[in-house]
């Protein structure tokens, strides 16, 4: 205990950068000494349990209101690896509040929460860190969501990696991760998608998907069809609310959701190209933005005039 509140106070005398190395080299140290393990599983499952009516209470008072669309997901003698969609904010808490079951979050790149409360709650209810950018500090989480998910515990883990910013994406591409840990330690992977109007947040879980006799090789496939599933669950909440028409739809809408996304937490540090870096890039996927990104680097011409013309090249 006194080695551990030294380690608190140590870390609250560090900068920002200076907190980020120290707190990956001590999970780094602990995963060199015993590897993956986890523990106090059914400690971390009873705090989940006390932590759940503190997020109902400070929802409600914040003016929040969750619906849930559909629940068709079950008890599994599987563990279960609970996979929904960002929406920006407080996506993990509305999680927690549709999955209504114990679960550890999985978190890459935890900058905000290392001297914060809610940092300090997510280690109550059980999480597993790791920076994205760093090898070693990925194979150390993988580790420990393999130990947990062999000792019947669940995961709750977001497998688009950063926000979904796209003007018309349902879904951004998914890593492969859920799915391969899923095939390995044969847990089922429950598609769950979010969606947020103004204080009105909805929450559609799907069925679970068995992964039992599947190969790892196939896990790009199966990713792909639990991208498709996830969407159609994200859909289905579209079609259960007001909808609004495409003549009310204000030209600086996308800008205003951007930065509505930016605002929504005031510790939220992640900038746009912090989110455009993260976004997993399936191979043979070309994002346009990137296909037609010289066209802001070359200056019009009588030779490259045809680069700007507005005919479709049928007309000719």
């Amino acid at each position: 205990m006194i080695a551990h509140i030294r380690s608190l106070l140590y870390m609250l005398s560090l900068n920002q950068d200076e907190c980020e190395v120290y707190c990956r080299e001590k999970r780094l140290k602990v995963y060199r000494l015993r590897g993956g393990f986890v523990r106090w599983i059914g400690f971390h499952s009873l705090m989940h349990h006390i932590l759940i009516p503190l997020l109902w209470c400070n929802q409600y008072l914040s003016g929040k209101r969750l619906t849930i669309v559909s629940d068709c997901h079950k008890k599994s003698s599987h563990p279960i690896i609970y996979c929904p969609t960002h929406i920006g904010g407080v996506d993990i808490e509305m999680s927690f509040l549709a999955i209504q079951v114990p679960c550890w979050l999985v978190l890459g790149d935890p900058r905000e929460l290392y001297r914060s409360i809610d940092g300090f709650l997510l280690q109550a209810n059980g999480v597993i860190l790791m920076d994205v950018s760093f090898k070693e500090d990925r194979i150390a989480a993988k580790a420990q969501m393999k130990d947990l998910l062999n000792k019947g515990g669940n995961l709750l883990l977001f497998p688009e990696g950063v926000q979904n910013i796209s003007p018309n994406a349902l879904v951004n591409p998914l890593f492969p991760g859920a799915v391969d840990l899923a095939i390995e330690c044969n847990a089922d992977i429950v598609p769950i998608a979010l969606c947020r109007a103004s204080n009105r947040y909805y929450a559609n879980i799907g069925e679970n998907i068995s992964y039992e006799g599947c190969d790892h090789e196939e896990k790009y496939k199966l990713t792909e069809e639990l991208r498709n599933k996830i969407a159609t669950l994200k859909w289905e909440i579209i079609e259960s609310i007001p909808g609004i028409r495409r003549r009310d739809v204000k030209e600086a809408s996308y800008e205003e959701f951007l930065q509505e996304v930016f605002s929504l937490d005031a510790t939220y540090t992640w900038t746009m190209d912090d989110i455009k870096s993260g976004i997993f890039r399936p191979k043979g996927v070309t994002d346009p933005d990137e296909v037609f990104d010289f066209m802001n680097r070359i200056s019009p011409g009588l030779q490259n005039a045809f680069l700007f013309s507005k005919a479709d090249g049928c007309s000719k």
